[in-house]
């Protein structure tokens, strides 16, 4: 890093698709190829003190590209600090202005090997404006200004919660910024991720070919900025960083991105166990780890942290969600958890100008009612409700009950709070040996479509680290294929669904969801509830013929399409009217395991 007092940087323009940057996302994502970091520096010049701040240069090599795609700016400028990554020294920033003036304030950072560098996203087709102006202990400078044009692009921009794009839809499900849905299918890989060199490229193989479209990922648990100082930040993670959000958009998928895994922030005082804080959190040479969540010193470095993790990725349409802290009840911060989470949070909310939803959690089981009305997704974690024994983390799983633990917690957060909510980790271990001890797919298919009819906006994210907990396997894949494929049936954000109460016969479970457009029930036979796995691999036998009682429909006519959800397939369509004041029945045939109806509103003749 330079130490200087004054210095000019001239650094160089990026500006490019995805295509470009990465190939189409129907390509193979090549392994990313990170180079040693290259210092930069300019020899210092010299200059009065009192002389305020000059943005020299900013300098594009296009004045046009598609819209949800990346400008970059090289920027030089000339100012008196001695630390580029600390905002109390030294800001660069820009304000973008859109074609129908909505304004985008998006901070500088910056790069040893680039120099001071903007990125953006620009949203909307046409002409955008834009201003660049430095601060530093002298002042601000005078601004400087500059233009690009974008055209349509096939990019569908970054997610939101659907009511943010237009209120006329649903707050509880997610929604690109072109108007496309987001439903959430994934599961987490939070630092598997790098196993061996190529391994990022094939997860994102793995991902695409199982027809997900999201995953989780702590980058900080190996590759923080902060590793190893809380003042600086790591080049040569910083860049890895960079080349696996651009491999994850040219692949066309989305990144839970995890500011802080609980073992960053744990040290051997907490009675779980010693966590990472010593040795992979530079902010350990500034305070303690329980100090870190109230000191006013730390918090300003944090700040200038989340400042340039915002500058740096948050124009990524890749960015699915920041995760603000992963398992918070797993860190240090003890009785200030709740208005720490409340602090981090409301620096992203007023920070990202894309404004990407936030989340966090607490660790398995816990419900966190402070944390979820502060953030924008609220999440629990399962593990030991899904056990026998709940102090016996080698149990067996249960395989029919799970999925209404899954539903349960689903339907208190749905309760709880009018935002997009989702299961962030659950699972259970997994026999390496004996299949028959293995409960996937069984128990991964009743999380996934539970969840889905209970309201979630993302499926359960199961998680795997290549060990006792495995990784999605060829029918975890196909059960993600089948899930994927009867999801891009529904419009859940536009049909603003709310919850339907449902009466089935007692030896089933049934969950669901629908507005006046559309939506969808699961039917689950719970007839070998308490049974092994492998039990229920050789019992399970067809259930027959049933009817629902379904109240929460409006009078109308109704398209109803079953779907074998082992198989993949749907069945013929049969209609239902629904009138004023009596449940709607809806005639079900038989089924193995379980089944899921389509509901869609047939179009009025009149």
């Amino acid at each position: 890093m330079p130490n200087f007092l004054l210095s000019s940087f001239t650094v160089v323009i990026l500006s490019c698709s995805l295509a470009a940057c990465g190939g189409s996302s129907s390509s193979t994502p090549e392994p990313p190829v990170i180079e040693p970091p290259i210092t930069t520096e300019t020899p210092p010049i010299i200059v009065p003190n009192s002389i305020t701040p000059v943005v020299d240069n900013a300098t594009a090599n296009t004045s046009s590209l598609g819209n949800y795609e990346k400008y970059q700016l090289a920027v030089q400028l000339t100012a008196q600090y001695n630390n580029p990554y600390d905002q109390r020294e030294i800001a660069l920033n820009a304000v973008f202005t859109s074609p129908s003036n909505e304004v985008f304030n998006v901070a500088g950072f910056w790069d040893d090997n680039l120099g001071w560098t903007i990125r953006f996203t620009p949203s909307e087709v046409g002409q955008w404006t834009y201003n660049l102006s430095a601060t530093d202990k002298n002042g601000t400078s005078d601004l400087i200004t500059g233009d690009f044009t974008t055209t349509q692009s096939t990019d569908s921009g970054w997610i939101q919660s659907a009511n943010m794009i237009d209120d006329a839809y649903s707050s509880r499900y997610f929604m690109h910024q072109d108007g496309s849905e987001f439903y959430g299918i994934g599961h987490g890989d939070v630092f598997s991720i790098f196993r061996t060199a190529n391994s990022a490229s094939r997860l994102l193989t793995r991902l695409k070919s199982a027809d997900e479209n999201y995953f989780i990922w702590w980058p900080f648990f190996d590759f923080s900025p902060v590793e190893s100082n809380f003042d600086t930040y790591d080049q040569s993670n910083l860049n890895l960083i960079d080349d696996v959000l651009e491999l994850t958009e040219a692949a066309d998928l989305k990144m839970v991105f995890t500011l802080w895994d609980h073992p960053q922030l744990r040290d051997s005082t907490h009675f779980w166990d010693d966590g990472r804080w010593d040795n992979n959190n530079g902010f350990s040479q500034l305070i303690s780890a329980t100090d870190f969540f109230t000191d006013n010193e730390a918090w300003e470095w944090q700040e200038n942290l989340y400042r340039y993790i915002i500058a740096r990725w948050g124009y990524s349409s890749a960015i699915a969600m920041w995760q603000t802290v992963s398992e918070i009840d797993g860190t240090n911060a003890f009785e200030n958890t709740n208005p720490w989470h409340e602090k981090v949070n409301s620096y992203f909310v007023e920070n990202d100008p894309y404004r990407h939803p936030t989340t966090a959690s607490k660790a398995g089981d816990l419900n966190w009612p402070e944390g979820h009305a502060v953030m924008d997704s609220p999440q629990v974690h399962i593990y030991r409700d899904l056990l026998t024994d709940k102090d016996n983390a080698t149990s067996p799983a249960k395989i029919v009950e799970s999925a209404e633990i899954i539903a349960n917690y689903t339907i208190d957060m749905w309760d709880a709070q009018a935002k997009p909510n989702w299961i962030g980790e659950f699972g259970v271990m997994n026999s390496t040996t004996n299949e028959d001890l293995n409960s996937y797919p069984e128990l991964f298919h009743n999380a996934l479509w539970s969840a889905l009819a209970a309201g979630a906006a993302a499926t359960p994210a199961e998680w795997n680290d290549f060990d006792d907990w495995g990784q999605i396997t060829d029918s975890m894949e196909l059960t993600l294929q089948n899930f994927s494929q009867f999801v891009e049936q529904l419009s859940l954000a536009k049909w603003n669904p709310e919850q339907l109460i449902i009466t089935s016969a007692n030896d089933t479970k049934v969950w669901g969801v629908a507005g006046q457009q559309g939506g969808l029930i699961w039917l689950q036979d719970v007839r070998l509830k308490g049974e092994s796995i492998s039990s229920i691999r050789t019992l399970q036998t067809t259930y027959p013929p049933s009817t629902l009682e379904v109240t929460g429909l409006a009078p109308g006519e109704y398209e109803i399409t079953p779907y074998n959800t082992k198989l993949g397939t749907f069945v013929t369509p049969f209609s239902i009217t629904c009138v004023t004041g009596t449940p709607c029945l809806i005639q079900v045939s038989s089924f193995l395991g379980d089944i899921a109806l389509r509901i869609e509103e047939r179009p009025s003749l009149n």
